[in-house]
C-alpha cells in the first residue's frame, strides 16, 4: 500500500469517527422523552450499553419505561439473574409500562437452582408493583408441559392491578388463575400453558375477567381427572369476549360460550376436536384451519362426526368465513362417509 492511500484511509477513518460523534451529540439534544422512546426500542441489555457513551447517557437507561429482559443474550442462567437483579435495583422508581422477561431453551440452565423460582417472582412483583400494562412472561426453556411453574406460586394472590395485556408461556394454569385480580385485563395470550386445577369440576379460569375482550389459546393442554368416567370440561366462558383464537389446545371436552364473539379463528387437528357445547350467536368473521394428518376419520367416524357438527352448527350465524384447504379436503372425506 502506498503512501497516498494509507494516509486516503486514516482520513476516511477519523472522518467516520467524527461523524458518529456528531451523530451522538444529536440525539444528546433531542427531549429525554423521546431519547427514552428510542432507547425502548432496544433490547433492554443493549440500551444499558449507551451509558458509555458520555456522561449524559450514563443514566437515560434508567428513565425507560420498557424492559426487555431476554436469556438468549447470556451464556448462563447466573449471569442473566445478576442483570435482572441490577435492572430492577438501578432503574429510577418510575412506572414500568411494558416488560418482556423470557427464558428459552437456548440458556444453558444449572443443575437445580431453588432459588430460581423465587427470582421469577421477584421480577412479576417488581412489575406488577410499577403500574405495568403490558406483561409478557415466557419460560420456553420447558420441555415438558406438567413440569410447567404455577401460575398461584409465580403470580400469588393478586388484589388488582393495572395489566390491560397478558402473555404468559409455560406456565401451568391453576385454580388462582381465575379468582386473580386482572380487573383491567383486556387481552391474555397463553401459550404453551397447563390448563389445571386442583378443584373438582370443570375448569373455568376465564369467566372472571370482566373485561377480557381477546383471547389466544395455543399449543396448550387442559388436563383431565385420571379418574375413569370424571372428565372435566374446559369451559372458556367470555361475556365480553369480541376475539378469540385456539391454536391446537388438547382437551377431552371444550365448552365454549361468547355471546358478543366477533371473530373466531380456529386451527386444529381433527382427533382433538372435542366440543361439547360452542355458542357464538354474534359472530362475523371466522378462519376455520381443520387437518386430518394421520386419517383419523377412517377409522373414528362417530367422534370426528360429533366434532365437526359441533363445529358446523355453531357457525351457521356466521356472516363470513374463509376455509383453509385442509378444512375443504375434510369436509369433502367427511361427505363421503357420511
Amino acid at each position: 500500500m502506498n503512501r497516498s492511500s494509507s494516509s486516503d484511509l486514516e482520513k476516511d477513518g477519523k472522518r467516520s469517527r467524527e461523524e458518529d460523534g456528531h451523530a451522538t451529540e444529536r440525539l444528546s439534544h433531542l427531549p429525554e422523552p423521546i431519547i427514552h422512546h428510542i432507547l425502548s426500542f432496544l433490547e433492554t441489555k443493549w440500551a444499558v450499553r449507551t451509558s458509555v457513551l458520555s456522561r449524559f447517557w450514563r443514566c437515560a437507561w434508567k428513565h425507560v419505561p420498557v424492559l426487555k429482559l431476554y436469556s438468549n443474550s447470556f451464556q448462563q442462567y447466573s449471569s442473566f439473574e445478576r442483570f435482572v437483579e441490577n435492572i430492577l435495583s438501578l432503574r429510577h422508581p418510575f412506572t414500568v409500562r411494558s416488560m418482556t422477561y423470557a427464558v428459552n431453551d437456548e440458556l444453558e440452565l444449572e443443575e437445580e437452582d431453588d432459588e430460581e423460582e423465587e427470582e421469577f417472582v421477584k421480577v412479576i412483583k417488581y412489575a406488577l408493583s410499577h403500574g405495568i400494562q403490558h406483561l409478557t412472561f415466557s419460560l420456553f426453556y420447558i420441555v415438558d408441559v406438567q413440569d410447567t411453574y404455577g401460575f398461584s406460586d409465580l403470580f400469588g394472590t393478586i388484589s388488582n392491578c393495572n395489566l390491560k395485556t397478558l402473555d404468559l408461556f409455560g406456565v401451568h394454569i391453576d385454580g388462582g388463575f381465575g379468582s386473580s385480580g386482572f380487573s383491567m385485563l383486556t387481552t391474555l395470550e397463553l401459550g404453551q400453558c397447563l390448563l389445571a386445577s386442583d378443584q373438582d369440576g370443570d375448569f373455568d379460569p376465564f369467566s372472571n375477567f370482566p373485561c377480557l375482550k381477546k383471547l389466544v389459546l395455543a399449543h396448550c393442554k387442559h388436563l383431565d381427572s385420571e379418574v375413569p368416567g370424571h372428565e372435566r370440561r374446559l369451559k372458556i366462558y367470555g361475556p365480553q369476549l369480541l376475539s378469540l383464537e385456539l391454536e391446537l389446545v388438547w382437551s377431552s371436552h371444550m365448552e365454549i360460550v361468547a355471546p358478543r364473539l366477533k371473530f373466531l379463528c380456529l386451527e386444529h387437528d381433527l382427533e382433538n376436536l372435542k366440543f361439547s357445547n360452542l355458542s357464538f350467536p354474534a359472530l362475523d368473521h371466522a378462519y376455520i384451519h381443520i387437518y386430518d394428518d394421520f386419517h383419523f376419520m377412517e377409522g373414528n367416524k362417530e367422534c370426528a362426526t360429533k366434532g365437526s357438527i359441533s363445529l358446523l352448527q355453531a357457525l351457521s350465524n356466521v356472516t363470513s368465513i374463509k376455509l383453509h384447504s385442509c378444512t375443504i379436503e375434510v369436509l369433502f372425506w367427511f361427505i363421503l362417509l357420511l
